[in-house]
């Protein structure tokens, strides 16, 4: 074995890629696998028609053929029964798409599964999408009585079709009702009901539930729904809920008694600014980190849940929180109810220690009063953004920031990131007042306006 073809100033024109060592090899090999998109030829068939050696290393790695994806109109049987004699004992996983059942839908769906009924305890994910009920239910049936110790995800995707109504059996989907899954983690179901599956698999480290009928018009309902999922699972680490939204709530006072859940890291959901209040106040979670949309962007909170949030002698609810966004309801004529519930955010902030963002979206900082907290909370603060925020003097912003930096103060340097959107006009009067008081000649705080377009921003710290 050599090490010359690792060194990029070898000179050596015999080296070559054969002259790798073989766990080099395999690495590349093993991360061309898991990036080849499904779309393309299949990877390890690919390797194992470059030379001998190239389709040995291939052969010896069990790992290469564990993925059967039955994609295409006619399932691809004798291809992946070779591919599960070379995967060995290794745990394998099993995609099975609508595609296959255009036509001979019965017979197809029989056949995968006399395919992978004998390797049945490797199985270690699962996944059905957009198939037809009556093919859904030839899967789920013939897996009733099955013990799968290896299987770690499940993923059900309704088939929908303009022929096809919501069968009432679809509202029992209990899996594997007479058999086992003991080491399942990972859930995502989609338009698929959720209840059995809650009570039967307590282990779970992830749960995704796609449902148009899991949220009602009850805030406080919708708050209870989430309080029981995570009653039902101790474990759970990532909570994902996706929904229609929903208006004209019924009037009503969404406070419940919170429950706590000390594992919960992600919780992500779609959902009325009344919902994410009455969630927010409902769930005591010492591990969270985040609480975000769907799509990902952090879940805007309404000020109202400052004064829970507050609370020292119960300690903060989300102690472990990495960002928060904090959303006003200015349009709606309350920046006087809000106003009033900003005057607890210092102390929300004070238990917040690994906060690394934070937003503030339509509040009215009281001529930057409400800033004054930041010059002694989140030390770790890397983004402070302000999006069409009254009340903001940049001098008092200034201020703030270097009390945060004073080596007698909090002495912390942490913020990378400090922007203000708004609207052009707002923001060039803004950026006047700042050279009227001479800001822009401090060389540890820059005031510019974005060159670009909408939306228009000062960019105090930081880059576009």
């Amino acid at each position: 074995m050599t090490t010359d073809a690792l060194d990029p100033k070898s000179n050596d024109p015999d080296s070559h890629i054969l002259d790798l060592p073989y766990d080099v090899l395999y690495l590349i090999f093993t991360f061309g696998c898991i990036q080849t998109s499904h779309k393309q030829h299949d990877f390890p068939v690919m390797i194992s028609h470059v030379c001998r050696l190239w389709r040995q290393y291939a052969l010896d790695t069990p790992g290469f053929w564990t993925s059967l994806r039955f994609k295409n109109p006619i399932p691809d049987i004798e291809k992946y029964r070779t591919w599960l004699g070379r995967s060995k004992n290794s745990p394998f996983d099993l995609e099975i798409g609508w595609r296959p059942f255009i036509g001979a839908s019965m017979k197809h769906v029989k056949a995968i599964m006399r395919l992978v009924f004998p390797h049945i305890q490797r199985l270690r994910s699962l996944q059905v999408s957009d198939v037809p009920f009556k093919i859904r239910q030839v899967i789920f049936n013939r897996l009733n009585n099955v013990h799968l110790p290896s299987l770690e995800t499940l993923h059900v995707k309704r088939g929908w079709s303009d022929d096809e109504k919501p069968a009432l059996t679809d509202r029992k989907f209990n899996p594997f009702r007479h058999g086992d899954a003991a080491n399942m983690k990972h859930v995502i179901l989609e338009e698929i009901p959720y209840g059995h599956v809650i009570h039967r698999f307590k282990n779970l480290r992830t749960l995704s539930i796609t449902n148009v009928k899991i949220f009602k018009d009850s805030s406080r309902n919708n708050a209870k729904t989430v309080q029981d999922i995570l009653l039902l699972i101790p474990d759970l680490r990532l909570l994902h809920i996706h929904t229609e939204r929903s208006f004209g709530h019924i009037p009503e006072n969404p406070t419940l008694p919170p429950t706590t859940h000390f594992s919960l890291e992600e919780l992500s959901f779609t959902a009325t600014e009344s919902d994410i209040t009455a969630i927010v106040c409902a769930l005591v979670l010492p591990s969270l980190r985040r609480i975000c949309h769907s799509s990902g962007r952090d879940v805007g909170i309404d000020p109202c849940c400052l004064p829970i949030m507050a609370r020292a002698r119960l300690g903060h609810p989300h102690p472990n929180l990495l960002s928060l966004r904090l959303c006003g309801r200015q349009a709606r004529n309350s920046s006087a109810e809000d106003s009033l519930n900003m005057e607890f955010l210092g102390r929300a902030l004070a238990g917040l220690l690994r906060l690394e963002s934070l937003e503030l979206e339509s509040v009215d900082l009281d001529h930057s009063r409400h800033l004054t907290c930041l010059s002694r909370t989140g030390p770790m603060l890397k983004k402070l953004a302000f999006t069409c925020c009254s009340g903001l003097v940049l001098k008092e912003l200034q201020a703030v920031i270097q009390s945060r930096r004073d080596p007698k103060g909090m002495g912390s340097n942490s913020l990378e990131y400090v922007h203000v959107v708004d609207t052009l006009v707002t923001l060039q009067q803004l950026h006047k007042e700042a050279e009227e008081q001479g800001l822009g000649r401090d060389a540890g705080f820059n005031i510019t306006i974005s060159d670009g377009q909408y939306p228009h921003r000062i960019v105090v710290i930081g880059g576009e």
